[in-house]
């Protein structure tokens, strides 16, 4: 091969630890070993259950595992149950679900799962024992979002995510100076770090917390019985500075322009694990790469359409459902007691709209073209190759901080939007005779659904590099959209921290109905065992 294309350390190191865990043994064992099952009908009910929850909490697909994990485990903590209790019932409930294949997980690593929990059972034993109630459920919940992508780890392992995000700070991090930003160099390759990680592989704060532990905590995961005491001691200064780093205020200019990059490593982990053992092979071949990265951005356009679909329907599903229960609980009360009069038109508009714009927002969403094939297969080149000279990967001046009297300029500016726009839709609701709450329920939905929009058209752009040129009519419409967007996203992280709906399910049907299911379960269990018995 010609030294223009000869293959990068980088490169060289991604294909060893693809082909390292293409080998490694699957978490189902052997066919003959005893696994965990249940009875199917059963599970079908529960799986329903979980269908019509998810479609109510609304969270990304690649999270609901991990949640349901972080959900059932904080449930039964608070029952009193301990880690030897736990761990398989949590495993049979994840396979009542849907989260795992019945008849897969053998009964011998049930144990595995056991010292998981014991250690943070300990760990909660030993710090979630303040009088405030506040910093106690604090606490509580910190660690079972830790507790559950560790066991979501388990299931799962992301040696592969693991080397992506590392080769991405290989090749990036050289690029980015943040020293006007941060003085504590640390800091900054922290930061790097968690945008990176929030970009390539979409990690929450439940992951980052995880991973952040184990960089100021090496030795965590496998901590002994006898030492979690010691650690439980550092436990709140560590909590604090793991979300201190997680919420920083340039996260999120830093989480944009490392959005910038990942499809290139999206699209390149994608081939290395489609190909695995001829990895080498192909990335020797630059002719041969480019058409695996061209059948690689076509699978990823066409699941981006799939899941677009899907999250349209979940969308659509969640909006009617919150909908039609805050009409009987707020809007027709109020309207017929308080104001003694039921106005159709506002009903009907704030029936109607809502799912009408999110239908709206889907039509208008469109996967990339080939021209943006072709642009990250150049990028690709320059990630696996050791090339002279780069484009996409340049090295370039970044601003992540304007000045202070720009910065209050904008803000200024951006004030002023939030109110010519919200003003103008309120003058537009009480032209329709919209009541107080009729109105607050419009502008609720108005701002949930264009997050929501601006989300789904975001999963059909994540593999979008191409700068776009966004014209004057863009500009315009972005200066009345954008506050709405924004107050959507703050309303979207508020109510899934006090959703109400989740509360009822969680707590009031959730734990009965669960109780229920299991009782049945070993009942039949109880029937099968003695009808065998007899015969």
């Amino acid at each position: 091969m010609a030294d223009k294309y000869s293959i990068s350390n980088t490169a060289q190191e991604l294909i060893a630890i693809f082909k390292r865990s293409y080998q490694d043994k699957e978490i189902g064992g052997s066919k003959d070993e005893p696994k965990v099952k249940i009875h199917e009908t059963i599970g079908k009910v529960a799986y329903a259950y979980e269908k019509v929850r998810n479609a109510v909490d609304y969270q990304e697909e690649h999270l609901l595992r991990k949640n349901a994990v972080g959900r059932m485990l904080k449930r039964r903590l608070l029952s009193k149950e301990r880690g030897s209790v736990i761990a398989e019932p949590l495993i049979r409930e994840l396979i009542r679900a849907g989260y795992l294949p019945n008849d897969y997980f053998p009964e011998r690593r049930i144990s595995d799962i056991e010292r998981i929990i014991s250690k943070y059972v300990s760990l909660i034993d030993l710090t979630v024992n303040q009088t405030n109630l506040t910093k106690k459920n604090k606490t509580l919940s910190w660690i079972i979002s830790v507790a559950s992508f560790e066991i979501e780890q388990y299931f799962s392992p992301t040696i592969r995510d693991d080397a992506m995000v590392e080769a991405m700070y290989k090749i990036i991090r050289p690029n980015i100076d943040l020293h006007n930003e941060f003085f504590n160099t640390e800091d900054q390759d922290i930061q790097v770090y968690i945008a990176m990680h929030r970009s390539l592989i979409k990690s929450d704060t439940a992951m980052l917390r995880y991973h952040l532990i184990h960089y100021y905590a090496p030795d965590w995961r496998y901590i002994t019985p006898e030492e979690i005491p010691a650690f439980a001691a550092k436990l709140p200064h560590l909590m604090l500075r793991i979300d201190q780093q997680i919420n920083n205020k340039l996260s999120d200019r830093l989480f944009t322009h490392m959005k910038k990059f990942a499809p290139l490593f999206t699209v390149l982990k994608d081939v290395l694990q489609q190909n695995p053992e001829s990895a080498e092979q192909i990335l020797d071949n630059p002719k041969l790469l480019a058409e695996k990265v061209n059948q690689a951005c076509q699978k990823r356009y066409a699941d981006a359409s799939a899941k677009l679909s899907r999250g349209i329907i979940r969308s659509i599903i969640y909006i009617l459902l919150t909908k039609t229960i805050l009409a009987f609980v707020l809007e027709l009360p109020y309207e017929a007691f308080v104001i003694k009069k039921i106005k159709l038109l506002p009903l009907a508009i704030n029936v109607a709209f809502h799912p009408f714009l999110m239908f709206l927002i889907a039509t208008s969403i469109r996967v990339p073209a080939e021209k943006n094939t072709h642009k990250i297969t150049q990028g690709v080149y320059e990630i696996v190759y050791d090339l002279a000279e780069k484009e996409i990967l340049a090295k370039r001046e970044e601003t992540f901080r304007g000045s202070r009297l720009m910065n209050a300029l904008f803000s200024l500016f951006y004030f002023v939007a939030y109110f010519v726009t919200f003003g103008l839709i309120i003058w537009g609701l009480r032209l329709l005779e919209f009541s107080i709450v009729s109105g607050f329920l419009f502008m609720f939905f108005l701002s949930v659904i264009s997050f929501f929009g601006l989300r789904l058209r975001n999963t059909a752009k994540e593999l979008v590099i191409l700068d776009k040129r966004e014209g004057a009519l863009v500009i315009v419409f972005d200066f009345f959209a954008l506050p709405i967007i924004r107050v959507g996203r703050w309303i979207s992280r508020k109510t899934s921290k006090v959703n109400i709906f989740m509360f009822i399910l969680d707590f009031i049907i959730e734990a009965p109905f669960k109780v229920l299911i299991e009782t049945v379960e070993d009942w039949v269990s109880f029937q099968r065992q003695k009808k065998d018995e007899t015969f």
